[in-house]
């Protein structure tokens, strides 16, 4: 008889706890615990992910899932020429394109350094490449004009097909890397489908060929010279689906169908018939793309929001980044500060809707607790450390500063410098504040008993900026009013340098991390925002949106990580928490049982 170990020539691990890593599909061991066999299986998902900078569908979209490109679309009130960049987490804005157009075609193997959009609009011939810095208008353009048209192919080696009308056309182009050229027409005269693949082993299906709109189940491939049609899709869809892989395996997802109404439909190709795989999590029209079927990503839908999802394949199950609902605290304010971690927090003093307060609460990962009040009440300062060693310096009144041990609050040296609305960071040992108000740009240090005055202040003044990190690697970002600005800047110790520029102007943002590694969400600028963004070192990006809009809460603003982090209060007033999760990846352990 044969056995595991004459099949595979091993025999199976017994151990006490599954494995975490370095496991392969399909390997099975003995959990002596449970009692039973157990292996690891791949598994297909979308997931959410960080949406857009601006929302939009009908975009000319490239490059792989940690390396995207997205460049124009149509959005609620025209088109836009805006370009972003995804780098697996979140996009940042790009050099925008020359022309503002939608329903562009695109090379769909582009990147991030070497991009081709054509078409658009009411029949455009215009087509654009894009270096990884700035858009060139090429001189060479398409010989038909083209609106709602797909792509495929790179940039020095695009393909480009079909033309929803008027009138329908199945007209066929490809780019050589200098000029546009004529090539056999579709098999069936429509516009825009879904495709994927290279210049000569092209995919395009599904598509619209009526007005009113008659979506089609269609596909064809193209192999250089002619097309061939294929079996056709279990699903008939048009309106911007989207697709990702190569001619033996690809992802086709998103569209309209036939109702009209939004897809969420994803499906796969393996060279030879189309399989049905999990839906996407939003049923909005999609932009998408990806060097392999088994990582797409789909952005943008209609009606215009940011939405972006990710399709991975794999043996781990990927839990996207979000935030959610924490326990609420006992006192609703806000102008007011916090220290500490995600598990272990503080939120001291601000304003509640009665007045001014110098209540103090400790969060342990689930629950609010009250504990011994600030000296005075206190809004508008500053915050930073731990929930057992923290800091409150500024605010109202403006040079007082008090630390707290996780049990009372004493008075210590005061500011230099007297300011409300600071940006604060650090430990109680070694502590920095910075700007405020009024048209403050004074720096000051704090060693656990006094105040230093660096003499390199911030190049301009702000009050409510988003801070965090330490005393020698601190992040200032944000800030406002009268105006609202997205500025940033890093401090090393010495003096400040500026950084990259944030997404979106705002004032009174929250959040926490380090200079190299945070996240800052809300503010208001004038009306409250949800939007959040993270810091690389180099540049934002989008990151999840908080649940609702706020400004001018607790936070760690430097003590939780970036994947950690959270936030408490705010105004409009409230007492609610909101706790950030980064992105995690785990093995889809399954036992196995006898059937």
């Amino acid at each position: 008889m044969s056995t595991y170990r004459k099949i595979h020539g091993r025999s199976i691990q017994a151990v006490t706890t599954d494995p975490t890593g370095d496991v392969t599909e399909g390997q099975v061991w003995y959990n002596t615990t449970s009692d039973t066999f157990k292996s690891v299986i791949q598994t297909s998902a979308w997931s959410s992910a960080s949406p857009l900078t601006t929302g939009r569908y009908g975009a000319g979209g490239g490059g792989p899932q940690t390396a995207a490109i997205v460049a124009g679309g149509n959005t609620q009130t025209g088109t836009t020429a805006t370009t972003e960049l995804y780098n697996g987490t979140g996009w940042a804005v790009a050099p925008n394109m020359n022309t503002s157009r939608g329903a562009l075609g695109s090379s769909k193997d582009g990147s991030q350094t070497a991009h081709l959009v054509f078409g658009g609009g009411s029949n455009s011939t215009a087509t654009e490449s894009f270096n990884g810095s700035a858009w060139t208008t090429t001189p060479n353009s398409l010989n038909t004009g083209k609106g709602y048209t797909s792509g495929a192919g790179t940039s020095t080696a695009a393909l480009n097909a079909g033309r929803w009308g008027p009138p329908m056309i199945g007209n066929t182009e490809e780019w050589n890397g200098t000029s546009w050229s004529e090539q056999n027409d579709l098999n069936t005269a429509r516009g825009e489908m879904a495709s994927f693949g290279s210049q000569t082993a092209a995919i395009f299906a599904g598509g619209n060929s009526g007005s009113p709109p008659n979506y089609r189940d269609l596909a064809e491939q193209y192999d250089g010279t002619s097309w061939t049609a294929l079996p056709t899709l279990n699903t008939a869809r048009g309106m911007n689906g989207s697709g990702a892989g190569s001619a033996t395996s690809g992802l086709v997802f998103g569209g309209s169908t036939p109702g009209p109404a939004n897809s969420a439909a994803s499906e796969s190709w393996d060279g030879s018939s189309w399989t049905n795989t999990p839906s996407l999590a939003d049923s909005g029209t999609k932009s998408g793309n990806g060097a392999s079927s088994s990582a797409g990503l789909a952005y943008g839908d209609y009606p215009v929001t940011g939405v972006t999802e990710e399709f991975t394949q794999s043996a781990n199950v990927i839990t996207a980044g979000a935030w959610a609902s924490g326990g609420n605290m006992g006192t609703t304010r806000f102008q007011t500060a916090g220290a500490g971690s995600q598990t272990a927090a503080l939120a001291f003093g601000g304003e509640t809707p009665g007045g001014d307060t110098a209540n103090s609460e400790h969060y342990d990962g689930s629950s609010w607790s009250e504990q011994n009040n600030l000296p005075a009440v206190t809004k508008d300062h500053g915050g930073f450390g731990t929930q057992t060693a923290a800091v409150s310096c500024g605010g109202s009144p403006n040079t007082i500063t008090y630390k707290y041990d996780g049990s009372s609050w004493t008075s210590s040296g005061a500011l230099n410098t007297g300011r409300t609305n600071a940006g604060a960071c650090g430990t109680q040992t070694a502590g920095l504040t910075f700007g405020g108000y009024p048209n403050i740009t004074a720096t000051e240090e704090f060693n656990g008993s006094s105040w230093t005055t660096n003499p390199n202040a911030m190049p301009e003044s702000s009050q409510n900026r988003f801070g965090t990190g330490t005393q020698t690697a601190a992040l200032a970002a944000y800030g406002g009013p009268p105006s609202f600005i997205k500025t940033t800047f890093e401090y090393d110790g010495s003096s400040w340098t500026s950084g990259g520029s944030g997404i979106t102007e705002r004032a009174d943002a929250r959040g926490g991390g380090t200079q190299t590694d945070a996240i800052a969400g809300g503010g208001y600028n004038p009306g409250y925002i949800t939007s959040a963004e993270g810091y690389d070192g180099t540049a934002w990006s989008t990151r999840p949106s908080l649940s609702h809009a706020h400004a001018g809460g607790a936070a760690g603003q430097g003590a939780a990580p970036a994947s950690a982090n959270w936030i408490a209060g705010g105004n409009p007033a409230t007492n609610t928490t909101e706790e950030f999760t980064g992105e995690t990846t785990s093995l889809n352990v399954k036992t196995l049982t006898q059937s």
